[in-house]
């Protein structure tokens, strides 16, 4: 007997969008099963039961894209803005296939995002507490090594990398979500003037330039 699994979880797999937008999807009454609309908590059976996602019956991805962009600030890191801002579609216009972002980076926030139509690949890095970011932080002003010692936590790593005329390029390392860590930064008194995020889970930059991408082989 197959085992029936969360509509979202169904179509995440099926690369259609992450789990948390596939929620969003099914919460905003625009997925059904066997043409009944779906609730959060639903369960099915991919191929036996007809699956829709905005009336487009759910197929399973013809393969698996793994994609690593240079995300340039002032950028949404969504593939559309109902505010008309500039988003990630604006630079993936030859990608050919429905990729969607995993995570976020932050409007003013530069750096490395990646995009997937693999729902498993995406989830890992959502939910995974152990995997490392590192983030290049300029921040204002110079400070003792004292002060950015105290900074540090089990899950979080910390150095200078560059002292400049009147500010200090530091290199965090932590461990799981990053995107409070410019509020931590703040709240501990440093001004924060630039984030990129250089690396994920070993997945670097490389020698990209902001709106630059390449793909990640699998």
């Amino acid at each position: 007997m197959v085992k029936k699994e969360r509509v979202q979880k169904i179509i995440a797999h099926a690369g259609i969008a992450s789990r948390r937008k596939s929620e969003e999807l099914i919460a905003q009454g625009l997925v059904t099963i066997n043409g009944r609309v779906a609730k959060l908590g639903d369960k099915a059976v991919f191929r036996k039961d007809h699956i829709k996602v905005q009336g487009k019956l759910l197929q399973q991805a013809e393969s698996f894209v793994y994609i690593a962009f240079y995300k340039p600030q002032g950028v949404i890191a969504t593939l559309s803005d109902p505010e008309g801002r500039k988003n990630l579609s604006y630079f993936l216009k030859n990608v050919k296939s429905k990729v969607f972002p995993v995570g976020r980076l932050e409007y003013n926030t530069d750096g490395l995002v990646l995009l997937t139509n693999d729902g498993n690949w995406a989830q890992r890095f959502q939910k995974a507490k152990d995997i490392s970011r590192v983030y290049d932080i300029k921040v204002k002003g110079h400070f003792a090594s004292e002060a950015l010692m105290s900074l540090e936590r089990p899950a979080l790593k910390i150095k200078t990398m560059q002292k400049l005329k009147s500010k200090t390029r530091l290199e965090i390392i932590i461990k799981g979500n990053g995107n409070a860590l410019k509020i931590f930064l703040s709240r501990k008194g440093f001004f924060v003037e630039r984030m990129c995020l250089k690396s994920i889970d070993g997945i670097t930059l490389k020698n990209l330039r902001p709106g630059e991408y390449y793909y990640i082989e699998s």
